[in-house]
């Protein structure tokens, strides 16, 4: 299930990263736009109110034009935006690991310097 979430939020970050691309045709560009703004407009085709079906057709209408995007941009296009993304995910990784050992070693030297004057 979390290689699944991982792999749709990866493909989702490819979509973001080739919008500008040349090569993405135009058509994909419209859907990915139409899918972002569907997901985000306080407007619905059937109200969130409704139970059910309100929710049914965010469920379908979003994944179905995403679908469509992805069907429509070329495969060596997708996976070369799929590696970008990855990367950058790594990136982000080691930043924040970066992050957390700059302040555990900022920490110890707090420490250990208090404890030396301590002493003196």
């Amino acid at each position: 299930m979390v290689s699944k979430i991982n792999e749709i939020n990866q493909t989702l970050a490819a979509l973001y990263l080739a919008r500008k691309d040349e090569r993405v045709p135009r058509r994909s560009k419209i859907l990915i736009a139409l899918a972002l703004g569907y997901a985000l407009s306080p407007i619905d085709l059937i109200p969130d109110f409704v139970p059910l079906l309100g929710q049914l057709d965010d469920l379908l209408i979003v994944p179905a034009l995403i679908a469509l995007a992805l069907k429509s941009i070329p495969r060596e296009v997708l996976d070369e935006y799929r590696e970008k993304a990855q990367q950058q995910r790594m990136k982000k990784r080691f930043g924040v690991a970066s992050l957390f050992i700059l302040a555990f070693w900022v920490i110890l030297i707090i420490w250990l310097a208090e404890q030396l004057l301590k002493f003196f």
